[in-house]
């Protein structure tokens, strides 16, 4: 079932405690579709160095930064 939230006088998105502390997540991808928007989840940086030991050397602003490029490139 869906929850109304609101938007704040700055325009930003105001999500119940209840939601953000379920999906974990303080990052997300911003979809618009049909009028429609759609937040993604993303894995924060920690994450992903986790999940690539060994693999990846780069240290954590980096990976922020290939993620935000990435996501940016998605959006063409």
């Amino acid at each position: 079932m869906g929850k109304i939230v609101e938007l704040d006088k700055r325009g930003r998105l105001l999500l119940p405690a209840e939601k953000r502390n379920k999906i974990g997540s303080k990052r997300f991808l911003l979809r618009e579709s049909k009028g429609k928007l759609e937040l993604e989840p993303l894995p924060n940086a920690e994450e992903i160095r986790g999940k690539y030991k060994g693999l990846v050397d780069k240290d954590l602003d980096e990976l922020e930064e290939d993620q935000e490029e990435f996501v940016r490139q998605g959006e063409r």
